[in-house]
């Protein structure tokens, strides 16, 4: 049952139950009609273009209105050609717009002399009126919006957004905020009712039109809704929250667009420059922090509203915004703080205990929309690098119940058939009724998961899921190989256990994994023959260490260093027309194990591989970029040759589908055909795209094909768990090498070092050993790092995270410090001066190798 009118209103009887929207246009029209279309219409779903909750509605009605998100619906086919016939007799572009604010600026300069006092800012209102009525005008329509955008166009076929960002300054600049004010109003206006059909019959074009709602994404003022700044001309809450209601709709019809759609969005984000796009990501960050604060306020101090927030906590968020900072990310932690501490505690951080339940935020439609929309920035991002994946990381995230996340990621959609009519009719029940009706309680059920959108996730967050995925799998394991030693009545390994000789690493752990292979997902303990010496996480450590030093050494001959770049790869040769021996398909498993072995065990490697061979682990697809950071100097040459125009190509370059490579011996040439007849197919003009394909392929895919399955065979032996999908390439590459940092960060590390024996941080050996380390070069701390940890990388997640300890071996000596690597753990004598405990640890970190010295 439907009830008509502006204003949706539940009713006592059952039927009313199913009610998700109003028929919004009309009332009056429809009431005499209201029992035949009772028994005669035929209901459909519709999906709301802002929020995306769907809305049930019979066949024939022209429009809706979403009672969630209270944006209508509009279901009549429309045309939406800019032209100038369908715009309107006046043509509103911005070299109008721009005569005419300097025909209003002209006249105030003529008459700002003679302003009255008492009558100034009506006089002020009459100069620049003509902008108001323009503004007006304008955004009275979809059709003159996508036809300003249209005008602006240069090399982007959406909008130019320099002229875009000119349009927006002019307005702000203004010396009245009239037409600023009616730009906002008329802005929102247009978003909440747009009056025009937003699906299109030519999907390969539909996504232009929604180019007037990124025209609107572009206002700078945007941001200001969720933070104030300190300035001469702070907007008042009435026009931050009318920003704010701006900004969702904003996103939330960019979060809708439909498949074919987005693709065109995400080739328009490629084409944004680095710092544009940039702003974008933040912007979007910011929205998701600041719902995620409602939250957390509402959890302590109740005074958040339901849903979007109001005009009231618009008035009193002033308070709590943080002032003007270069850095978004300091904005944002100083926003969370600063929430935190105005419910009167003295903390300046949130408690450790502190989590976002699941339902806090699985149903809330601002958050899930931001989240769809930064999925459409994150693809871009990995087609064409703008910014770092941390760009994308939430600072809040961190404060998640990640476990009951992550469960219910696993199980959330899995559970759900919504090609039923029944099963929709009650998911739209779920998703549109009970979370905004407090008389049928919090709904028990999350309609979306965080882990869902993990570039959102924090790489900490990501690892904190995985691990505790590989925990339970380890766990598991040990109890199925104690229950069996119980059944069988004989001793069965709870660990896998390599057992190797240091003069023969690679063979030994070979035949330990050979031997073992349903061993791989056990806890990990390593032993060298004839050496003492328990494995608590430094012998594991060192095995790691040495055997990837033998499998990419150059004598295995399963990888090569590649001259242009010096990132380490699959030898070709072995994939081309000599093929690859068992021999070397055995190492590449043996390789692909151990790198998921160290990832399963959290241990850094030191390997220089290319990001293509992360985004061939992760599934993601290679692209000319990947090629020319491996191959930067053949990259530059087959760019040269598609950029060459002169008529005599063919002569001056004389090149075939073939291509040529250095056998596995490097003594010799091996010829290859790139394609059926390419020793004699020529590559000419026509062709040299196919050409430089089809030599991309060549190297990233055809020749090392052998080599990266069984490599790849390997490593998902080990690595099974769901949780890895969470992690891009970039993040896998952080997990197996460590942090990009070069830099180790003294005081940092400093500040979360323990002391144990007799010292503390106040102790004469402790200041002179941080002196003495932060003097140190770039090398010496690294190589000082190595001797305590048995990595010189910092971890991926930052150098705070490694449990660094000093204690006491005793008073002076002559001795060497030790460490335990096992346990992160430097181990130095009370030193009589400086100069010999600087003397000291450096013999001891340079000299030192295993359990014993060079």
């Amino acid at each position: 049952m439907f009830k008509l009118g502006s204003v949706f209103q539940r009713t006592k009887k059952a039927a009313s139950s199913e009610i998700e929207v109003t028929c919004a246009s009309h009332f009056a029209k429809y009431k005499k009609k209201a029992e035949e279309r009772k028994s005669t219409d035929c209901f459909v779903v519709t999906h709301c273009y802002c929020c995306g909750s769907p809305l049930k509605h019979p066949e024939n009605v022209e429009k809706l209105k979403c009672i969630r998100c209270h944006s209508t619906v509009e279901l009549r086919p429309r045309s939406t050609v800019q032209t100038a016939a369908t715009v309107g007799t006046s043509l509103y572009t911005f070299e109008e717009f721009h005569n005419l604010v300097d025909v209003c600026n002209a006249r105030y300069s003529n008459e700002c002399c003679n302003l009255g006092a008492k009558n100034k800012k009506d006089q002020l209102h009459d100069i620049f009126r003509p902008i108001e009525d323009f503004v007006e005008k304008m955004f009275a329509s979809v059709e003159r919006l996508n036809y300003f955008c249209m005008c602006t166009t240069n090399k982007s076929k959406v909008f130019d957004s320099s002229v875009v960002s000119t349009f927006y300054n002019m307005i702000i600049n203004l010396p009245t905020s009239r037409p600023l004010y009616k730009l906002l109003v008329c802005s929102n206006e247009r978003l909440k009712r747009p009056k025009i059909d937003l699906r299109c019959c030519e999907r390969t074009s539909s996504f232009l039109n929604f180019r007037w709602v990124l025209m609107i994404m572009e206002m700078p003022l945007l941001r200001e809704s969720l933070l104030i700044f300190d300035s001469k001309k702070m907007l008042s809450p009435h026009m931050r929250a009318i920003l704010y209601d701006v900004l969702k709709r904003c996103i939330g019809y960019m979060s809708s667009l439909d498949g074919t759609s987005a693709k065109e969005f995400v080739r328009h984000l490629q084409g944004m420059s680095a710092p544009h796009f940039v702003s974008h990501v933040d912007l979007l960050n910011i929205y998701l922090t600041f719902h995620f604060s409602r939250i957390m306020r509402k959890k302590f101090q109740e005074d958040a509203c339901q849903g979007s927030p109001d005009l009231e906590e618009f008035c009193s968020d002033i308070k709590l915004n943080p002032k003007k900072t270069s850095n978004d990310l300091e904005i944002i932690s100083r926003m969370v703080s600063k929430i935190w501490k105005s419910d009167g505690h003295a903390k300046t951080d949130l408690p450790h205990t502190f989590k976002f339940d699941i339902l806090d935020y699985g149903n809330d439609w601002h958050i899930k929309t931001v989240a769809k929309l930064s999925f459409f920035y994150y693809t871009a991002n990995q087609c064409k690098w703008k910014c770092p994946v941390s760009r994308f990381y939430n600072v809040l995230s961190d404060y998640l119940d990640y476990k009951k996340d992550y469960d219910e990621c696993g199980r959330n959609w899995k559970c759900r058939d919504f090609t039923s009519p029944q099963a929709l009719t009650k998911a739209t029940e779920n998703m549109v009724l009970i979370p905004y009706y407090p008389l049928t309680g919090q709904s028990s059920i999350a309609q979306f998961a965080m882990c869902q959108y993990p570039y959102l996730l924090s790489l900490g967050i990501k690892i904190s899921i995985m691990e505790r995925e590989i925990r339970k799998v380890m766990e598991h394991s040990a109890e199925q190989a104690f229950l069996k030693a119980l059944d069988k009545k004989q001793v069965i390994e709870v660990y896998l256990r390599i057992r190797i000789r240091r003069s023969n690493v690679a063979q030994d752990s070979l035949h330990c994994i050979e031997a073992h292979r349903s061993d791989l997902q056990k806890s990990l303990r390593v032993e060298f023959v004839n050496e003492p010496g328990i494995d608590a996480g430094g012998l594991r450590k060192e095995w790691f260490s040495l055997l990837i030093k033998e499998l990419i050494s150059s004598d295995n001959g399963l990888f090569v260093v590649v001259d242009e770049s010096r990132f380490s790869w699959f030898n070709v040769a072995h994939g081309g027309t000599e093929g690859a021996s068992g021999d070397n398909l055995k190492l590449n498993y043996l390789f692909g194990i151990v790198l998921g072995l160290a990832i399963y065990n959290g241990t850094i490697l030191d390997v220089c591989f290319p990001m293509a061979l992360y985004k061939k682990l992760c599934g993601a697809p290679i692209n000319r970029a990947d090629f020319l950071e491996l191959y930067p100097v053949t990259g530059k040459n087959l760019i040269k040759m598609m950029e060459y125009e002169g008529a005599d190509f063919e002569g001056v370059f004389s090149l075939n589908f073939e291509i040529t490579y250095l056998n596995v011996l490097g003594s010799g040439v091996c010829r290859e055909e790139l394609c059926d007849g390419g020793t004699t197919k020529q590559v000419t003009m026509e062709n040299r795209s196919e050409y430089v394909r089809l030599w991309i392929d060549f190297y990233m895919n055809k020749s090392i094909a052998p080599m990266f399955e069984a490599f790849a065979n390997g490593f998902y032996k080990v690595v099974k768990s769901d949780a890895f999908r969470l992690f891009s390439a970039e993040e896998v590459e952080q997990l197996l090498c460590g942090s990009h940092e070069t830099n180790i960060d003294v005081d940092t590390l400093k500040s979360v070092t323990k002391y144990g024996a007799g010292f503390s941080q106040a102790s004469r050996v402790i200041d002179w050993f941080w002196s003495i380390f932060d003097r140190f070069s770039a090398e010496q701390k690294r190589k000082l790092l190595e001797f305590v940890t048995g990595s010189d990388r910092i971890p991926a997640t930052g150098i705070s995270t490694i449990p660094f300890k000093i204690t006491r071996l005793g008073g002076d000596s002559d001795r060497l410090p030790l460490a335990h690597t096992c346990f992160n753990e430097l181990c130095i004598y009370d030193y009589g001066d400086r100069n010999k405990l600087q003397e000291k640890l450096s013999l001891a970190m340079h000299e030192s190798e295993g359990y014993g010295f060079k």
